[in-house]
């Protein structure tokens, strides 16, 4: 049984995604979060929604026996409150209320499907706080997922803009490359679609020196690009260039492709010379929500949500 400070309570996020389900366990000492559990299992929910929006059959079951080891790790460390969120493939799925239900039981936590802009919002806490929250300097912040697209405008702590796209690394990768195969001509289709979805909602902002990636496909590209070691090094332009000539040369990684090229369409539409990978997202940002919802408990008689042992 991990030790318990009753004096620093505990507090998990679990996110449902939309490829992976994670769950981040944590406290806060002198404002500073530390992480003393994860958890991540690849389900894949996206990529088995069929023609009809329905979620495969196998890959539910492999999503419920995940819940249940989340389910082993939460009972193990007690957190004083859980927060269960869904996104995009649970949003769109046609029988996703059933799989929530049992979701909720091998949980023993309700699940919210929270919309794209609850996804942005959290997103963003999560990086400003692990950035530096007094930093008031515009920031960029961009979450890549399987099949959707969180964009986020703020300065500090406060969010000027939250955008969210039905476009996403997996979505594209099964619309372009879908026989597993990668060719110039086809990766080339992929960016244009990109780039005319991001154009054809007016985000508005442009030119950015610098923006954020809080997500795994971000991350995933700079692990290509500049070896595990060097993973948080900025992605430019060049950078991409050199990762879709590899993978056009060997003709494989479709899914790694799919996400290449929604990135680089984002960063020609809205002009972004380099994207950070930053280690926080949505979970991360779910974490503080929790703590500083815990604090205007303490000095206003506020609501924390999801409480363990409140429904």
């Amino acid at each position: 049984m991990p030790p318990i400070d009753h004096e620093s309570p505990i507090y998990a996020a679990v996110e449902l995604g939309s490829d992976s389900f994670r769950l981040h366990i944590g406290r806060f000492n002198d404002g500073v979060l530390e992480l003393v559990a994860t958890m991540c299992e690849k389900v894949e929910l996206s990529a088995s929604l069929d023609e009809d929006g329905m979620l495969g059959s196998a890959a539910l079951r492999n999503a419920l026996a995940c819940l249940a080891q989340f389910r082993a790790a939460l009972d193990a460390w007690r957190p004083h409150a859980v927060r269960v969120v869904a996104t995009a493939a649970l949003r769109m799925a046609r029988n996703a209320s059933l799989f929530l239900s049992a979701a909720g039981r091998a949980l023993g936590h309700p699940v919210d499907i929270i919309a794209g802009d609850e996804a942005g919002r959290l997103v963003y806490l999560g990086v400003a706080n692990t950035l530096g929250a007094a930093d008031c300097a515009p920031r960029l912040v961009l979450d890549i997922g399987g099949v959707s697209t969180e964009l986020v405008i703020g300065e500090g702590t406060a969010i000027r803009r939250i955008e969210s796209f039905a476009l996403g690394a997996v979505r594209q990768s099964l619309t372009f490359f879908a026989n597993g195969r990668i060719d110039a001509a086809g990766f080339d289709a992929a960016v244009r679609s990109s780039r005319s979805r991001f154009a054809e909602a007016g985000f508005g902002a442009r030119g950015w020196d610098m923006a954020y990636g809080a997500c795994g496909t971000v991350r995933a590209l700079a692990g290509h690009a500049h070896r595990r070691d060097n993973a948080g090094t900025p992605l430019t332009q060049a950078d991409l260039a050199l990762l879709r000539d590899a993978l056009i040369a060997t003709g494989q990684g479709s899914h790694l492709a799919g996400g290449l090229a929604l990135l680089w369409g984002l960063m020609d539409e809205l002009g972004i010379a380099a994207v950070t990978p930053v280690t926080a997202g949505l979970r991360v940002g779910a974490l503080w929500d929790m703590h500083q919802r815990a604090g205007a408990v303490g000095a206003v008689g506020g609501a924390l949500a999801h409480p363990v042992g409140v429904a």
